[in-house]
């Protein structure tokens, strides 16, 4: 082999190695967003939860303990509520701000998935470039 076929198969393997990086960016973000989607369905469900609370004054409810066990519960106060800021750090909120805390929550996740989703689309868009090229290349 001649120094300029060495170099076109290594431009070869190194293009490969760039598609494998970019296959596993994309398996990356798509996990990202399933997480951002869990989060936004756990703080919708909260939500409702919420609003099905709003003006009563006390209530039965299963409190789960975890490994699919509950216990009955008596909900004393449902004029407030904590709420997890972040960090383990929690406070306590009236039950519309609690919803409204929520809410923006769920909107800064939404934002933050039309991101991944356009940062997904820009790597596709790359892949489905690179492997053209690749298609059309032979390898000496």
């Amino acid at each position: 082999m001649n120094e300029k076929e060495k170099i076109k198969e290594e431009e070869y393997k190194r293009q490969i190695y760039l598609l494998q990086l970019y296959r596993e960016q994309i398996e990356e973000i798509y996990a990202q967003m399933e997480l951002i989607e869990r989060f936004i369905g756990e703080y919708s469900r909260a939500i409702e939860t919420l609003q099905e609370l709003a003006g009563i004054e006390e209530k039965d409810a299963l409190m789960p303990l975890g490994g699919n066990s509950f216990a009955h519960v008596e909900i004393k106060d449902l004029k407030k509520v904590l709420v997890n800021v972040g960090r383990g750090i929690f406070i306590e909120k009236t039950l519309n701000g609690a919803i409204d805390f929520m809410n923006k929550k769920i909107e800064d996740l939404k934002k933050s998935e039309q991101n991944l989703a356009k940062t997904a689309e820009e790597i596709r868009l790359k892949m489905e470039e690179l492997s053209s090229k690749l298609e059309n290349v032979q390898v000496s």
